[in-house]
Order: C-alpha cells, then structure tokens, then sequence
C-alpha cells in the first residue's frame, strides 16, 4: 500500500486524494481509509528510511536489451573476459 502511495505522489497526485484510494486492512479501521496526517507520517518515515539505507523505495525502470542491438563497450569487455576464461566443467585430462 506504500509503495502504490508513493507512485502515485511520484506523479502528483495530492496527498488527501491518495488517503482515499487507499483501504486499511487489519485492524480496528479495516475498510476504512486511512487519515491524511497517517498518511503524510507514512510517507515521511519511508522517505527518511531511503535516505539510512540508501536504496531506493522501488526500483528505477531500466531497458531491456534486445538480441539485435549492438553491446556497449563494457558489455563488449565483459563478455571478452568471460570468453577466456577457462570453462568451470572443463575436465582437464592428460
């Protein structure tokens, strides 16, 4: 429920309108929305525990690399690399 929360600030949807797409679960309030100060004091602690750690809440989106597109240097130097070295199921036999 965080995470939906934070991505829909993230795209600037107003806090008291992101406190009335959410539903609480358990509890004593289950079915209810959650307050906006609840909210609010949610999101700050999430943000505050990114900044500790130093990751992020949710992952950054990244491209996927088709077969047909050409390898990046370091691409092309990994898979250099790879390829000399020795394979791991190699029997050496005399």
């Amino acid at each position: 429920m965080l995470t939906f929360a934070v991505a829909l600030k993230d795209k600037g949807v107003p806090v008291p309108e992101i406190a009335k797409k959410l539903t609480i679960k358990v509890g004593k309030n289950a079915g209810k929305s959650p307050s906006v100060a609840s909210l609010y004091r949610a999101l700050a602690e999430a943000e505050a525990a990114t900044v500790d750690d130093g990751l992020p809440l949710r992952p950054k989106p990244v491209r996927i690399r088709r077969p047909e597109d050409p390898l990046t240097p370091e691409e092309s130097d990994l898979r250099e690399r790879l390829q000399a070295q020795p394979h791991p199921n190699a029997e050496t036999r005399s």
